[in-house]
């Protein structure tokens, strides 16, 4: 909606700076008027005088006009769309150009004018909207990109330039949702975006708004969710951004101890109000405007505790922000989804908040991320003393609905890329990879995997190039890619692997203890469809396994990670009958992941 106010009521402006709002968008920054002008507004408290300059004053400053009860400067201009311009604050003598904090778009790097924009768009995604939920009890595969890099022609990347490769390739492997890494403006491309200047701005980089708009009706068109990651925590500390906006710390803590990220960039301030209003606003804005299906935000145990340190105590203010940004969002979005990337052990991060809890729908589960590969990192011989690192998630995994992450973080930074995390020899890398995804994809949890980790490229992610798509010509590599595939259509096809994830009898054990074999082995369960996981996590051959059963059932292989179908040489599929009182028997070899359906 748009917003009218008029120094008579000013009824709006006294709920952002009170922190009631959401509507910042539509209060703030240039708006088109009745008669065709366009009013700019612009909140700086502490300011002695605020101009604007641009296309629109011949780059000549002109001065805002203040309102002193309610700290803003407003004007009313002749302008017209792809306009660009700049305030210039001024506080106790220094003058400092500085962009809207609500513009929609930016100049390239270096400048970062403001830009008028006119993002008005037609979407065609009413039917996808109508049956969209937050998925519990539904499939949650997530595909991991950076706009950037995933698919790189040239030094740009616009989102039209990838969206319809981009469509046939998710459809293709079988994930639910794409989530996108930050693509709210800021200056240094190597911080990937999650130290933001603009947060109503759609990044130059990458096309404008209207182009943003056109990618998701796109995605979703074709049945495919968008989630947006974005940064709630700090932004970027650049002279021209929010840094000492007013001349003093209007965004940030006047504190040093708390102004400051590890990061280098600014922490938001959730004791001051408009800065409350001002995030729900930014959450707010990419949702109603651009139809995006969930929020991953970055970085919440830094926001849960001081800078991150649970030593320093649990941050009151950022507390409740959290809970009042999570219970707005739901109310005005209830089928959208609300994701934290949180490491801390902060209890009830999913529960509702009129329980006691955070409010958000789904928590990364780092621990089970940090664990797995910790565990696929050590040797064949020696993970018999590190069993806990595979059977300890379900020790903790029912205080939160938890998704299962391999992100963009695990494949940089001389981290080494997913298939260099594997230990043993080449062949067997390869052989663990399979390993590996077959037990994220039939854990209880959601799914997320970052572009790359399917084609088990060598390469670390660099934002700078493409991912390297040439390697699939590789046998070994086209190999993974079709298993991750198949496992991913087995994940969408099986209501067991999704239904019952936050259910404790969606999950059994059947194998868990087995520290001498290393064998890992467990059911997952929905109404009729039932099947058993079987994992053999060591190069070790086992002619006989037993598996303990006591009843009458058939147990028909669906899945086997060393078929021929994927450069194994397994050839004859499983297809076994037990009575009641006999187990279950297996040959396992070396690295073998197995799916059997349950009759």
């Amino acid at each position: 909606m748009k917003v009218n106010i008029t120094e008579t009521n000013h009824d709006h402006i006294e709920n952002y700076l009170a922190g009631h709002s959401s509507m910042g968008a539509d209060i703030w920054g240039a708006h088109k008027d009745t008669d065709g002008k366009y009013v700019f507004r612009v909140l700086a408290p502490n300011s002695d005088e605020v101009y604007i300059k641009g296309d629109f004053t011949s780059w000549e400053n002109t001065r805002m006009t203040k309102n002193t009860k309610y700290g803003y400067f407003f004007i009313k201009l002749n302008a017209n769309p792809g306009d660009y311009y700049k305030y210039i604050v001024v506080h106790q003598g220094n003058w400092v150009e500085k962009t809207d904090p609500f513009a929609r778009a930016m100049d390239k790097e270096g400048d970062f004018a403001s830009i008028i924009t006119d993002d008005s768009y037609d979407f065609s995604d009413e039917e996808f909207i109508k049956n969209r939920d937050k998925n519990f009890d539904k499939p949650l595969n997530i595909y991991e990109i950076h706009i950037g890099s995933w698919l790189r022609y040239n030094d740009k990347v616009n989102f039209l330039d990838i969206v319809d490769k981009l469509v046939a390739y998710v459809k293709e492997m079988n994930y639910t949702h794409v989530e996108i890494m930050p693509i709210t403006e800021y200056p240094y491309y190597p911080s990937w975006g999650y130290q933001s200047s603009g947060f109503f701005a759609t990044s130059s980089r990458f096309g404008s708004p209207v182009d943003l708009k056109k990618f998701v009706d796109i995605l979703h068109q074709n049945g495919i969710g968008v989630i947006l990651d974005m940064v709630a925590v700090h932004f970027a500390s650049d002279y021209f951004g929010l840094d000492h906006f007013d001349g003093t710390g209007m965004y940030e803590s006047v504190y040093p101890d708390l102004k400051y990220s590890e990061w280098g960039s600014n922490n938001f301030d959730y004791s001051k109000g408009h800065v409350r209003s001002f995030m729900k606003s930014a959450m707010t804005y990419w949702l109603e405007n651009f139809h995006f299906d969930g929020i991953r935000i970055d970085a919440v145990s830094y926001m849960i505790h001081y800078n991150g340190n649970k030593n320093r105590g649990v941050h009151k203010d950022n507390i409740e922000f959290i809970k009042d940004l999570n219970k707005t969002i739901h109310e005005a979005f209830p089928n959208v989804m609300l994701i934290a990337e949180d490491s801390s052990d902060y209890p009830q991060v999913t529960g509702k908040v009129e329980d006691g809890g955070l409010g958000f729908d789904y928590k990364w589960d780092l621990g089970w991320m940090n664990d797995t590969l910790r565990y696929f990192k050590t040797d064949s011989i020696n993970r018999v003393n590190h069993q806990a690192n595979i059977n300890f998630s379900m020790f903790y995994y029912y205080n939160e609905r938890f998704i299962l992450p391999l992100s963009h973080d695990e494949v940089v930074h001389m981290k080494g890329a997913m298939i260099n995390k594997m230990a043993g020899s080449y062949e067997e890398k390869f052989k663990e990879l399979k390993l590996l995804y077959t037990y994220q994809m039939t854990h209880p949890g959601k799914k997320l995997n970052f572009m790359g980790n399917e084609i088990a490229t060598f390469d670390e992610w660099d934002e700078h190039e493409s991912i390297n798509w040439d390697i699939l010509k590789f046998p070994t590599h086209d190999d993974i890619h079709r298993y991750v595939k198949d496992i991913n259509a087995l994940y969408l096809e099986s209501p067991a692997f999704f239904e019952k994830d936050y259910e404790e009898d969606g999950f059994s054990w059947k194998v868990v203890d087995d520290n001498i074999n290393s064998v890992f082995a467990y059911e997952r369960k929905a109404g009729d469809d039932r099947y058993l996981v079987v994992l053999n996590m060591t190069n070790t051959y086992k002619a006989r396994y037993e598996i303990p059963y006591d009843e009458e059932v058939e147990f028909v292989e669906v899945l086997d990670s060393l078929s021929e179908t994927y450069g194994g040489s397994r050839w004859d599929k499983r297809n076994i009958k037990i009575e009641k009182g006999n187990n279950l028997v297996l040959e396992l070899w070396e690295y073998e992941a197995i799916v059997l359906k349950i009759k």
